[in-house]
């Protein structure tokens, strides 16, 4: 019998603090570095589907390689997004007014929730490589907040390292790895889809994928009609 059942997944020994100015230092080259994670931020895109008129959020936007893609589509509508790093904005920026796109774009620095944003204010929530930088306490609190910016029956796609299958030989390896050099190997494994079942989400969608061996999953979840008076305040910084 095959093990797909989720197994405990690795703790986040650093604070985000360190993270944001890691990601800061590496924001000049990150196209370059992360250049296989252009396929699955694509195909995460694909499955969320934004339209014409919505108004969509995006936690941990990066370099803007998402928001130069969903920006054109929504015409009308509305592009946000929150990263905790003052590098990679300044990145997005650059890119996205290369692009003529940066006036379309609402693009916030934030280390603390709640979100920026009122109850019921997206139609669709994107996330890509960012939820699995969270220590594991701080998952729920973050997608508390999700289910909170998302209008009734709103979607979200995540985008993720994966502890829904298998690891692998390459997964044990990268687990390991992050274990004992958490700034360097930031994110880590987590069980997608029992995370989002947990915290509010009907799973529509799920893909597994492998990334140079390390499993990958797309998870399409939509927002459950009851907000169960799920909240969040203070900041996730350690």
């Amino acid at each position: 019998m095959k093990d797909t059942e989720p197994r405990k997944y690795s703790p986040v020994d650093r604070p985000l603090s360190r993270a944001a100015a890691y990601y800061s230092l590496l924001a000049p080259w990150y196209d370059i570095l992360a250049g296989s994670e252009k396929r699955y931020i694509r195909q995460g895109l694909t499955l969320l589907d934004p339209k014409p008129g919505e108004w969509v959020l995006e936690i941990g936007f990066g370099t803007g390689y998402a928001q130069k893609r969903i920006i054109p589509i929504l015409k009308d509508g509305f592009s946000a997004g929150v990263d905790l790093s003052t590098g990679m904005a300044r990145s997005a920026q650059l890119k996205l007014g290369r692009a003529g796109l940066s006036a379309y774009a609402g693009l916030t620095i934030s280390d603390s929730l709640p979100l920026p944003f009122p109850e019921n204010t997206f139609d669709a929530l994107f996330s890509s490589f960012t939820l699995e930088l969270f220590d594991t306490p701080q998952i729920p609190i973050l997608l508390g907040e999700f289910r909170r910016v998302l209008k009734r029956g709103g979607r979200l796609v995540v985008v993720s390292l994966s502890k829904d299958q298998p690891l692998g030989a390459m997964g044990r390896l990268y687990e390991t790895f992050h274990n004992h050099f958490p700034t360097l190997a930031d994110c880590r494994p987590i069980p997608v889809r029992k995370i989002l079942e947990e915290n509010g989400f009907e799973v529509a969608r799920f893909e597994d994928l492998k990334m140079w061996g390390l499993p990958v999953s797309l998870a399409k979840g939509l927002r459950r009609d009851s907000l169960e008076g799920i909240t969040a305040s203070g900041s996730l910084i350690k």
